[in-house]
């Protein structure tokens, strides 16, 4: 797979995201981030612990409620990127939904 994406959706157990191009202008930090969220959230049951998961999101959420409400801002403003990309794309709605609410879900949905 080419380092600026696009690749492919395939269903599995463990969900994985194709790379995202860098076009996109989507830091490789949050990227990644969203990347193991993504596995840990979406994955089945078989392929990571649901306890185990929600253990690991509880505190990356954690770290993520010290960023600024201007840091805030930038990833809101990448994460709509990546939404209106995987749209695009055909991501499965599940990760469509994962994007969309992923700040929410870290506790910083109202910042």
């Amino acid at each position: 797979m080419s380092k600026d994406g696009p690749g492919r959706w395939v269903d599995k157990t463990a969900f994985v995201t194709p790379l995202l191009p860098l076009g996109l202008k989507v830091d490789p930090v949050l990227a990644a981030l969203l990347h193991c969220m993504a596995f840990l959230e979406l994955s089945g049951d078989d392929t990571v612990d649901p306890d185990s998961a929600l253990e690991v999101m509880e505190s990356v959420a954690g770290y993520l409620q010290r960023l600024s409400a201007a840091e805030i801002g930038v990833v809101r403003k990448q994460l709509t990127a990546v939404s209106a990309y995987a749209r695009e794309q055909g991501a499965p709605d599940t990760f469509i939904t994962f994007v969309d609410g992923f700040l929410e879900a870290c506790g910083l949905g109202d910042i």
